[in-house]
């Protein structure tokens, strides 16, 4: 779980910084965003969601889909669970902040990292091994 939300923030730090750099290149410069600490603030919640967001999908993905290999998850219910956590992150801003613009950019961005996680894991050449259910006690209500 922490190696999926460390992922994502990368990930979405990324293209934060691909977005800014694709603003001063069109000329709109960094208006609204004054140079280090508000933009490094900016940088630090991004990658903040961004952990959150797939450190929380990693879980669900975990729980729900445990008895599954990663061949036998299909991209739309990988899809399902990135899509909603991505929401859940745009709620979650839309609440502190108050403007409600992000919501589809952040589900979007969960789709997209959700799918893009799971695709690059079904290319490692490892073997996931399955664990049993004995692992978890605490899940199972003992």
């Amino acid at each position: 779980m922490i190696g999926t939300g460390l992922t994502w923030a990368v990930g979405w730090v990324s293209l934060f910084g691909a977005y800014l750099l694709a603003r001063m290149a069109i000329g709109a410069g960094l208006e609204g965003y004054e140079l280090f600490l508000p933009l490094l603030e900016e940088v630090f919640i991004v990658g903040a969601f961004g952990f959150l967001a797939g450190s929380t999908f990693g879980a669900v993905l975990g729980v729900l889909e445990r008895h599954k290999s990663l061949e036998e998850i299909t991209f739309k219910r990988v899809a399902l669970w990135g899509g909603l956590g991505g929401l859940a992150v745009g709620a979650l801003l839309t609440v502190l902040v108050g403007s409600p613009t992000g919501v589809i950019f952040y589900t979007v961005l969960g789709i997209g990292s959700a799918t893009g996680t799971v695709a690059l894991a079904r290319r490692a050449d490892t073997e996931l091994i399955e664990g049993d259910d004995e692992t978890l006690p605490a899940l199972e209500g003992e």
